[in-house]
């Protein structure tokens, strides 16, 4: 075992009460000191009262403006810059905190150990309020993560762990107000705090001496958080072909990694008679055809996997390329199943049986529900829906001629559509449903792609025509480099 007790952990006592200062109100304290400025500076005046006048001439305040012209003009005056000022105290945070209740009285440290010992029973149906104050607790301690330890070998950076058996429900850092000590064991990258200081034995009279493995709970739920937002799945086995075919330094950045890739894409050859639809087609294919690109998809969700190693693994860029790839694989991996794992919960807390399989009927639901758009609004057969959803076949239908599943599926999807809209609704929305497809088919290639970036992106029509116009010449030019020469 390697002891590293030499090395003696910086102090973080005076950052755990700086952070504590956030709790106070000191953001509403300069708030008021600023209105009260306010109520002194005669410009303030002049703009609140600039302001209501242009928009009383818009016709903006019918009732102000007939009750206001009953008062005299310095009453009016003095009334539009008490709505003023009254209007700017509204985005003062309120003063009152959660500790400034019973049973707290002000004490931020008795709140702090009813809500890491356990305080949702105080707020039995109210979620929303009890994961803010989580949210505002994680915000203010922020993740520890990695403890610096200053040594005579230079500095170190060792994985954070909470005091074992502590008094305390509190989350923080052995390290900061503890007398601990890291240590590590040969041919392990695992890092033990050893506590010197820990609760009392009534038996023997002194503090007993513990070993800590266990991380820190906040880190923990914030590490979860921030997962939860950047994660996404990821087939490995894609990723781990795709890593091995990097065409830069592991160094660059994924989304660089997935650019460089998709120069080497080849240009389809000329053709005057496929449309733009098709030329996007193709380079569908041939982007999922490619080892590289296909496995390089989550480019930006790599780039987190990345910034999550280097932290906790200062040496990660020094390791052998192929430990590298292997982590980030690996990383994903864990992932995958932590991501599946929340999708189980959050899917049995919203409709999950005990003791039964879970199962979205949404999926069953979606499925349907198209099923009977394609039928009522495009008029299409069984047999066409069957090819387009890809539904099999059955057996019989070269001499029955029928689709029974389709057809079930189009009652079914038809049903729920006229169970929410009712039947003359969903009438009504099947010939909007028609009109709006006329008048799509009648745009142009180019404006048909402006106004699918417009939606996506939620820019406007012009701003996005005038991209798409520029993006097919670019492409004509291309085509032109690539035309066969004509004699």
């Amino acid at each position: 075992m390697d002891d590293l007790s030499r090395y003696v952990p910086r102090d973080e006592g005076q950052r755990y009460e700086e952070l504590r200062e956030l709790y106070r109100p000191s953001i509403a304290s300069r708030m008021e000191e600023i209105l009260e400025e306010l109520w002194e500076d005669p410009q303030f005046f002049a703009e609140v009262k600039e302001r209501f006048e242009k928009g009383r001439r818009r016709g903006i305040y019918p009732a102000l403006e007939r009750d206001l012209g009953q008062l005299p003009d310095e009453k009016r005056d003095m009334f539009l810059v008490v709505g003023g000022h009254s209007a700017i105290r509204s985005f003062v945070p309120r003063e009152e905190q959660p500790w400034d209740k019973s049973p707290f009285d002000g004490s931020v440290d008795a709140y702090l150990e009813e809500l890491y010992g356990g305080m949702a029973y105080t707020y039995y149906n109210d979620l929303r309020d009890f994961a803010q104050r989580w949210l505002d607790e994680l915000s203010r301690v922020g993740y520890r993560g990695m403890t610096t330890i200053f040594g005579q070998d230079g500095v170190f950076y060792t994985p954070s762990k909470q005091p074992t058996d502590n008094m305390s429900a509190v989350t923080r850092p052995l390290g900061a107000r503890e007398k601990a000590h890291p240590v590590t064991f040969e041919n392990s990258r695992q890092v033990l705090w050893l506590q010197l200081e820990g609760d009392r034995s009534l038996d023997h009279g002194y503090r007993e001496v513990r070993v800590s493995d266990e991380p820190l709970r906040t880190d923990k739920a914030i590490l979860a958080a921030l997962t939860a937002m950047e994660g996404r799945a990821v087939d490995t086995d894609r990723l781990r072909s795709a890593l091995d075919k990097l065409k830069l330094p592991l160094e660059e950045p994924m989304w660089r990694q997935l650019d460089e890739a998709l120069k080497e894409i080849p240009v389809p050859p000329y053709d005057r008679s496929q449309s733009i639809a098709e030329d996007l087609e193709q380079m569908r294919k041939q982007r999922e055809e490619s080892e590289l690109v296909s496995g390089l998809q989550g480019a930006w969700f790599l780039d987190y996997v990345l910034l999550l190693l280097r932290y906790h693994r200062p040496e990660f860029d020094s390791l052998p390329e192929k430990e590298k790839l292997d982590l980030i694989a690996q990383t994903c991996a864990y992932t995958n199943t932590f991501m599946e794992a929340l999708r189980k919960l959050t899917d049995f807390l919203e409709y999950g049986v005990p003791g039964r399989r879970q199962k979205a009927a949404a999926i069953d639901a979606d499925r349907d529900v198209r099923a009977a758009v394609r039928r009522d609004v495009d008029r299409l057969t069984y047999r066409e829906i069957s090819r387009e959803l890809g539904i099999p076949l059955p057996k019989d239908v070269a001499y029955k001629g029928d689709h029974p599943r389709v057809r079930q599926m189009v009652n079914r999807g038809r049903s729920l559509l006229e169970r929410t809209l009712g039947k003359e609704g969903w009438q009504d929305h099947i010939e909007a449903m028609k009109a709006e497809a006329k008048r799509w088919k009648a745009l142009g290639e180019i404006e048909q792609s402006a106004e699918g970036m417009s939606e996506s992106l939620g820019i406007p029509y012009e701003e996005a025509l005038r991209i798409e116009k520029e993006e097919a010449g670019r492409r004509q030019e291309l085509r032109s480099e690539h035309m066969p020469e004509t004699d």
